[in-house]
């Protein structure tokens, strides 16, 4: 007996447009409503594996979540690393300029790290 299945998926949908990609990518008639895979057709066979095509198209979405993820969390580190970077340089010259108003005499040492290390040293006249 054929009729409307309503079938709704576990997972809540973060990203649309990962989820529509999943979906396409499967190539299964599911639609995406209230940020949850839903099934809601008719179906001659009564929704048998439609269970399946959503777990599957869920899987799919979840694996590409997770890598947009991991890719977000690397530019974000990428980002607080730049930062760092600007204001270590800026406290260095900010501190450079002080040093050199007071009449200390300056150094600079590369050390095998790849860090520079500031000598100060104290002119006495």
């Amino acid at each position: 007996m054929s009729r409307v299945i309503n079938i709704k998926g576990k997972v809540l949908i973060q990203n649309i447009k990962l989820a529509e990609e999943s979906i396409v990518e499967c190539g299964f008639d599911i639609e995406i409503k209230n940020k949850y895979f839903v099934f809601n057709k008719y179906d001659y066979y009564d929704g048998l594996n439609k269970d399946n095509e959503i777990s599957n198209v869920e899987n799919l979405y979840i694996n590409k979540f997770n890598i947009y993820l991991n890719e977000v969390e690397e530019k974000e580190k990428i980002r607080i690393a730049e930062e760092k970077r600007i204001l270590r340089e800026e406290k260095a010259d900010l501190m450079i300029k002080n040093a050199k108003k007071l009449g200390y005499k300056l150094k600079k040492e590369i050390r095998e790290d790849h860090t520079i290390k500031l000598i100060l040293q104290k002119r006495i006249y």
